[in-house]
């Protein structure tokens, strides 16, 4: 389908958000059909000027790449819900701000089940090496279900109905390899679905730029009666599968 026939069915949404409430790229995509966040994202830059398009956002709840200042004074005339607040956020508050406009109850997943207070919301991963850290977490993510919401060059957020995983290597990171032994977070653990199917990631784990840990140990390293796989990233990140 051509670019401009996409643009029209964009648009005609973009032009329904409510102010002070933002879709993401993503949420766009799958509500419309027949095309990415990639392509939701050409249609805003090339045509996108007559309609609200500060409203059209990032998955992690950051503006539109090189609009930020203009997007934060238009998201707090509108009073737009901000991580921070109002005065000192500078990034949309996702679970609040997200617009409900397709019919799911909001303050609830894409099943349509309520979330629980407390539930994790994202992860944000800080990389040296973004080229390495977008194949080997964009290898995991996407073969545990996850889709690539955003890509914004020195960063990528996969998203798994309202949880996201954002991998980043901006300017603020600090060089220094990630050492899982240090104090701070050891590793990930996310449902690795049945015991074939983490199986079948640890046999093609090398592609992907992930290896075994403990393989003497495997697939009990955790315990006689916990089936998972440990991997470790190329940058030393440790991953468990925990099979169901």
């Amino acid at each position: 389908m051509p670019l401009e026939d996409h643009a029209e069915r964009v648009l005609d949404l973009v032009a329904t958000i409510p102010e002070g409430r933002v879709l993401a790229y993503g949420d766009i995509a799958k509500r419309l059909g027949g095309m990415g966040p990639r392509t939701v994202g050409t249609v805003m830059s090339r045509y996108g000027s007559d309609v609200p398009w500060w409203r059209v956002i990032r998955s992690d709840g950051r503006p539109p790449q090189g609009l930020e200042d203009d997007a934060l004074e238009r998201w707090r005339a509108e009073g737009t819900p901000l991580v921070g607040g109002l005065v000192d956020g500078s990034r949309a508050d996702m679970a609040r701000a997200r617009w409900d406009f397709g019919g799911e109850v909001a303050g609830t997943d894409g099943a349509g089940v309520r979330r629980r207070r407390g539930g994790l919301h994202h992860v944000e991963i800080w990389v040296e090496d973004i080229t390495a850290a977008a194949r080997e977490w964009g290898w995991l993510l996407d073969r545990l279900g996850y889709h690539l919401g955003d890509d914004w060059g020195h960063g990528q957020a996969w998203e798994l109905g309202s949880l996201y995983v954002v991998v980043e290597s901006g300017p603020d990171v600090e060089g220094g390899r990630h050492e899982r032994k240090r104090a701070g977070v050891n590793h990930l653990a996310f449902h690795g679905g049945s015991r074939a199917e983490v199986d079948a990631v640890v046999a093609d784990c090398e592609s992907g730029g992930w290896s075994l840990m403990f393989a003497d140990r495997h697939p009990h390293a955790g315990g006689p009666q916990h089936y998972a796989a440990y991997l470790e990233s190329g940058e030393g990140f440790e991953v468990e599968l925990v099979a169901g």
